[in-house]
């Protein structure tokens, strides 16, 4: 019984601790697709040993063409059931370009940093997530061909 009971409790520790600090970043999530282009995203646990751990949506573009290609879109963010960014119109545009099959991964330790979405703080020692974020979107993405 007691080898029964701790099983449970192991389980129980590795399904809430997996689900408070985040997805799987190996785990991609398909937002967007079409002949040209796709669009995968996952959660990121990104340790700034400056800050606190951040919870971060983390994008992989992917050109499926033998061209080069621009990919643009707008990103609206939700913190807490609010959109901070969707009456503006300049803010959350972004531009990619993106050469012929190539595959561009932005995280949060490298130059396209400024394209990540914060999602919320973690505390590895509590095992406990802060999320703020309650939603995000890509809109008006557009593709050119270069």
């Amino acid at each position: 019984m007691k080898k029964y009971l701790s099983l449970i409790n192991i389980f129980f520790f590795c399904f809430f601790s997996t689900n408070l600090i985040g997805s799987n970043q190996d785990e991609w999530n398909i937002y967007f697709e079409n002949d040209t282009v796709k669009i995968e995203y996952t959660y990121q646990l990104c340790d700034f040993s400056s800050t606190a751990n951040q919870e971060v949506v983390i994008f992989k573009f992917t050109n499926l063409t033998n061209k080069n290609i621009s990919v643009k879109y707008k990103a609206n963010i939700w913190h807490n059931d609010i959109c901070i960014n969707c009456d503006q119109n300049e803010e959350g545009f972004y531009t990619i370009q993106i050469a012929s099959n190539e595959v561009v991964l932005f995280d949060c330790h490298d130059k396209w940093n400024d394209e990540v979405i914060f999602s919320g703080f973690v505390s590895i020692k509590e095992k406990t997530n802060y999320k703020s974020l309650t939603k995000f979107e890509l809109n008006k993405i557009t593709i050119v061909y270069e």
